[in-house]
């Protein structure tokens, strides 16, 4: 992820109170993953926004990374 100027073939998401550019690529990865899920973690040393793939949210296992056990 990364913050720079949009570019004539991103693709734009609106929400009411947020407005989402993507690559098309990303667009591609995020529609078949089943969407994001924006949250905001506080846990004692954890503490930020956290953006998850749809079809990980309350996954052990990723499938991606080959270890097991999370991805992150």
């Amino acid at each position: 992820m990364a913050l720079d100027e949009p570019k004539d073939e991103d693709l734009s998401v609106e929400t009411p109170h947020l407005t989402f550019i993507m690559a098309p690529d990303v667009e591609s990865l995020v529609s078949q993953s089943g969407g994001l899920v924006i949250d905001y973690v506080d846990d004692g040393m954890r503490k930020g926004y956290t953006v998850t793939l749809g079809n990980q949210v309350g996954s052990d296992d990723c499938g991606s990374c080959g270890e097991g056990g999370g991805c992150g």
